[in-house]
């Protein structure tokens, strides 16, 4: 896995082929996993990855991408890097009891995780 700590705090100006590794490696996604919870297959996935390769995601990816940046520096405030996989594993009660793994797959899932871990802060 990448150096998490240091690309959390930068991962916004890295490729989008280390942003989409980074995050779906953080959250304990496998690369099927992760191509659900963005709506694509798991090809895209291998793609985005693959850093040879110039791929341009449409910009609902993108904010998705961006949604997922925004749990994890959210999470980073609270936790260890190396616990963000843990608390995407376990039931949480803000989210009906589901783990927040699973209910990344549901459509809006990342967007509504990122909006209630954004007004955290406020």
């Amino acid at each position: 896995m990448p150096d998490t700590a240091l690309n959390l705090n930068n991962l916004a100006k890295a490729s989008f082929a280390i942003q989409v590794s980074t995050l779906r490696q953080l959250f304990g996604f496998n690369k099927t996993e992760f191509a659900r919870a963005l709506g694509v297959n798991e090809k895209t996935i291998r793609r985005w990855e693959d850093e040879s390769e110039s791929v341009t995601p449409q910009d609902g990816h993108k904010q998705l991408i961006q949604a997922l940046q925004t749990i994890a520096e959210s999470l980073d405030d609270l936790f260890d890097p190396d616990m963000i996989k843990v608390w995407a594993e376990r039931p949480n009660p803000a989210l009906q009891g589901e783990r927040p793994k699973d209910f990344a797959k549901k459509p809006g899932g990342i967007l509504i995780m990122a909006h209630l871990l954004g007004n955290l802060g406020r």
